[in-house]
């Protein structure tokens, strides 16, 4: 065997591993079930804020022209008061003009008694929480009006009491009973920041949802069921039943 033929075979050989396919690269792990679904529902949730924020603002729109409107009416009402304050009758301009001129008299003038105190028969101004628990009585006794004005009255008094959250939701439900939909939807809205732990949230939920529909905000009605389930999944049943009925009348499940 001649020197170069071992040369040649390894030149051979070199050559081949040189052009030979790189090698496939390893398949990437399949993605976990529970990572899909939970950016799934994580999307869901940032598209039920975002349409409520949307909502939200429309809402408060809509309850600063009512303001504005009552405002314009309360001012006017005020004026018609005062015109009839001031004006005289047909009987008193008659009464007036036939009326003699005092005489003057040189009797002493006698001091008259000094007024006898009266007990006061007005009602104790109410507390915070006579406020709450008057507005929550009045719902109940069915004058869902008087309930209104009691409870906006107590929470304009109370910023800072920690039970206005309630005071708000149990003003939505006094502003439904009234067919005030945009109101009563702003005032679940706001009782639900924070998605409070407490006995009235999961029915503060269906309201809502109650009300977004009634507004024609069937996706969000929607949206709102689903986060039920989610938020309190131990809801009672008559809050669950009344979830399934208003599912039913949005047609969420189509």
């Amino acid at each position: 065997m001649s020197r170069g033929r071992p040369f040649a075979i390894a030149g051979l050989v070199l050559g081949l591993l040189l052009t030979a396919a790189p090698p496939a690269p390893a398949a990437a792990p399949a993605e976990d079930p529970r990572d899909v679904r939970l950016k799934e529902i994580s999307e869901r949730l940032a598209d039920l804020e975002r349409s409520l924020q949307g909502v939200n603002a429309q809402l408060e729109a809509a309850s600063r022209a009512a303001d504005l409107a009552r405002s314009d009416v309360n001012r006017l009402q005020d004026r018609v008061k005062i015109l009839e304050a001031g004006k005289p009758t047909g009987g008193e301009t008659a009464a007036a003009s036939v009326t003699p001129a005092p005489t003057v008299t040189s009797q002493p003038q006698v001091s008259p008694p000094a007024p006898t105190a009266v007990p006061s028969t007005a009602a104790p101004v109410a507390t915070a929480e006579d406020g709450l628990t008057r507005g929550r009585k009045q719902l109940q006794g069915g004058d869902p009006a008087g309930a209104e004005a009691t409870l906006t009255n107590w929470l304009a008094a109370s910023p800072g009491d920690p039970r206005t959250a309630e005071g708000t939701y149990l003003r939505g439900r006094a502003r439904a009973l009234q067919s005030a939909w945009p109101d009563a939807a702003s005032d679940y809205i706001a009782a639900l920041k924070g998605w409070p732990a407490t006995w009235w949230a999961p029915d503060a939920v269906v309201e809502l949802a109650r009300s977004l529909a009634r507004l024609g905000k069937t996706a969000e009605s929607c949206q709102s069921l689903a986060e039920l389930s989610t938020r309190y999944p131990t809801a009672p049943e008559g809050a669950r039943k009344r979830a399934a009925a208003i599912s039913v009348q949005a047609r969420c499940g189509i």
